[in-house]
């Protein structure tokens, strides 16, 4: 949708400016000639600013030293600046300020222009002066070395982004600036999905029928058709490969099932040039990083400021094995550090007590032997103590006996205890825990794919394997991955394995899927594109409000032998109306208030320029482990990083309490805080049972009426564990 001010004299694409950037030019190795001089060229990007130029050297023979600073000022006779927020919510109302600034020596007459995809603009003026219709839109008159700034009332349509393009010309000069700003709904998605496998020719018909109660102009229909595992798995590489948290379980996440995929591709002599291209850079960021914070004990936690934990440092380990075997560079000292404090985690078997204690030492002596230090005698003796192993724990142990002796005889004895606790159903095999082990990040899908991994390499002919494929692939959530990293990376590692045993690299048959008996699309399934999902979709406002809704997909291989297997899913994702989105508390309660800095008093309204407290309070009814919180934004708020020398001393610092003060835990504190554009997110390593309150600062920055999601907090690695509060709606007035 076009705003106020399009039509013919706009500004024209050359002064457009687009291409922001923080850093211009990064040179870690220039060379001077004998006279110590040297010329580099650097393209300045589109932004107006001041840049610093920063040059230290260093002299080779005798290793003198210098440093030297310039400045370079990019500037426009004419210039336009921005008064945006950095996100929308869909409903929000804002004031969106247009500042032109003269820098001639001349009045200029200036024509204003902005052009907004996903906003509806209904009004302008001049800064401090009466609301104006768009048809009144003239030019304004900018004195000498001055500025003027005006304001758009916008209100944020139902779009994924908002297109914005700003600009002001005179009859001599322009400027124009465009940019992008992301929008989020108020609510978060219900998705309901039905999966399933097709392994011979026929027609699947499934039902899906829509909530009594949903937003019809939001949501979609999302059918995925997947000719092989190789598909399938794809899409969860992208799931990890794109997660928005750099903890260290979720950086080895990122890379450790990719390097496992490429190796396995590349022993199945299957081509994949996009894998190849981006693993490099995927797997030396990712091990730079995690050399960066492995600690002095050669240990990792979850977040750097984290205690050593044997279970994360034996994963990371894992993953930095798993590198140098693709040929990555690993310094061996890093990885001896972590073996070195690995082994100053093994305990006596005797002395386990707990299944949670067992099964992170049957990883830690899986980890050592896939490390080449294994220890036979203690895998032996954890053997002995098996009834305090969990199916996963078991699966890891038969791994490390594996890799030690193939032919150790406790392993066929773990390998049937494993098979006889095996649950089948219509939906294929998979095991189910006794007990949770949250020190393990443990859920029923990871100890089934931990299982998939270890049945494959050590009995690859054992008949359930088929099954538990089965099943993996039919829990799947939208987009093609399970429900935390952990899952997601221990999935694709273990269906990695079944790829290679199994050799499911076939597909020779058509493929049509329809809804209500109206073709979505068709396609072929063959060698060329076995590895690619076809998505679809389908808006919910198409699909049958008062009546089922058919969806069938059909496969048809003509007779070929092996023809392969055809994975579909259809995910129905919809909102509910505003209005009835309630606090919900499923194992954690958590609210929010807003109050003006100094003031206890619940706030609605502020004004720009004000430092407002937000205070979250989080109630754990029980022990909870790897917690995480996010706090959504006001869009018309900045939320201030006091670890920053330009945030004002005013903001303060984060603040942390813990309610219940007679608990023998005493405080708390959260491990890790992550500041962005449209969220505080906290993480927890632990939080044992009790109330607590956080409290951070952000600054009313731009006028208008925004609509606050809800915050939401649970266990990231068991997402049934969370909570929700109520969504508000924060004014904010000049």
């Amino acid at each position: 949708r076009k705003g106020g001010g399009d039509g013919d004299g706009g500004v024209g694409p050359d002064s457009v400016r687009q291409d922001f950037a923080d850093t211009v030019i990064w040179l870690p190795d220039v060379v001077t000639d004998e006279d110590g001089q040297a010329t580099v060229e650097a393209t300045l990007p589109d932004n107006l600013t001041t840049w610093v130029l920063i040059v230290k050297g260093v002299t080779g023979a005798d290793t003198l030293v210098g440093e030297a600073r310039t400045e370079i000022v990019t500037s426009k006779p004419l210039l336009v600046r921005a008064v945006t927020p950095r996100f929308f919510v869909v409903g929000d109302e804002s004031a969106l300020g247009l500042i032109i600034q003269n820098n001639t020596a001349e009045t200029q007459a200036v024509e204003p222009r902005l052009n907004a995809d996903g906003l509806e603009i209904s009004q302008w003026r001049v800064a401090g002066e009466q609301w104006r219709d768009l048809d009144l839109i003239s030019a304004i008159d900018v004195a000498p070395g001055q500025e003027v700034k005006l304001e758009y009332a916008v209100t944020v349509g139902d779009a994924d982004t908002v297109q914005i393009t700003m600009g002001a010309q005179s009859p001599d000069y322009g400027d124009g600036i465009a940019f992008d700003l992301p929008v989020y709904n108020f609510s978060a998605p219900e998705t309901v999905a039905t999966v399933g496998l097709l392994d011979e020719d026929g027609t699947r018909v499934e039902g899906i029928a829509l909530p009594a109660s949903i937003d019809p102009s939001q949501g979609d229909l999302t059918v995925s058709i997947e000719p092989s595992l190789a598909a399938g798995m794809r899409s969860s590489l992208t799931y990890l490969e794109n997660f928005p948290y750099e903890s260290t379980e979720a950086v080895v996440s990122r890379f450790l099932p990719n390097v496992v995929t490429y190796r396995a591709y590349q022993e199945l002599g299957v081509d994949n040039p996009e894998l190849a291209d981006r693993l490099p850079r995927l797997v030396r960021t990712s091990i730079q990083r995690l050399v960066t914070q492995q600690h002095m004990d050669g240990g990792w936690g979850w977040w750097p400021q984290s205690e050593s934990d044997p279970f994360l440092t034996a994963y990371a380990l894992l993953g930095l094995i798993e590198a140098q075997r693709a040929d990555f560079t690993v310094q061996e000292w890093v990885i001896q550090n972590a073996v070195d404090y690995l082994q100053r985690q093994l305990v006596a078997p005797k002395d386990i007590d707990a299944p949670w204690q067992g099964n992170r030492q049957a990883f830690i002596l899986y980890v050592l032997a896939e490390a080449g230090q294994g220890d036979v005698s203690r895998s032996v003796a954890l053997f002995d103590q098996r009834a305090q192993l969990d199916a996963f724990g078991k699966a890891f142990l038969a791994l490390s006996l594996y890799l030690e002796d193939e032919e150790a005889p406790q392993i066929d004895t773990l390998l049937s205890d494993l098979s006889d606790a095996a649950v089948l159903s219509a939906t294929g095999a998979h095991w189910q825990e006794q007990q949770l082990d949250a020190f393990s990040m443990n859920t029923d899908v990871r100890s089934t794919a931990i299982i998939l991994n270890a049945l494959t390499r050590i009995e690859p002919e054992n008949p359930l394997l088929p099954q538990v494929v089965r099943w993996l692939m039919t829990i799947r959530e939208q987009n093609g991955h399970w429900s935390s990293t952990q899952e997601t990376a221990w999935s694709v590692i273990g269906l990695t394995e079944w790829l290679k045993a199994s050799g499911e690299l076939q597909a020779d048959y058509t493929w049509q899927a329809s809804l209500n008996g109206q073709s979505l699309d068709a396609g072929v399934a063959d060698q060329d594109n076995l590895d690619e999902t076809t998505e679809l979709q389908v808006a919910v406002g198409q699909l049958v409000a008062d009546a089922v809704n058919r969806f069938s997909v059909e496969r048809d291989s003509a007779g070929a032998d092996e023809a392969g297997n055809l994975y579909y899913g259809a995910y129905l994702t919809y909102y509910k109306p505003v209005e009835e989105i309630d606090a919900l508390d499923r194992g954690i309660i958590v609210s929010r208030r807003y109050s003006l800095q100094g003031s206890d008093a619940p706030l609605e309204e502020a004004e720009v320029g004000d430092f407002i407290d937000v205070t979250l309070t989080v109630i754990a009814p029980n022990d909870l482990h790897y917690v995480m919180v996010e706090d959504y934004l006001p869009a018309g708020t900045e939320a201030l990083d006091s670890s920053l020398a330009t945030t004002s001393l005013l903001a303060g610092q984060p603040t942390v309490n813990r309610l219940d003060t007679e608990s023998p835990w005493g405080s708390w504190y959260f491990t890790h805080t992550d500041l962005r554009d449209e969220k505080a997110v906290l993480f927890a390593d632990s939080l044992p049972r009790g109330a607590y309150e956080y409290t951070y600062t952000v600054r009313a920055a731009v006028p208008g009426t925004y609509r606050v999601i809800p915050t939401q907090a649970k266990e990231t690695y068991f997402p049934e564990v969370f909570g929700r509060g109520a969504g508000d709606v924060l004014r904010i007035v000049e």
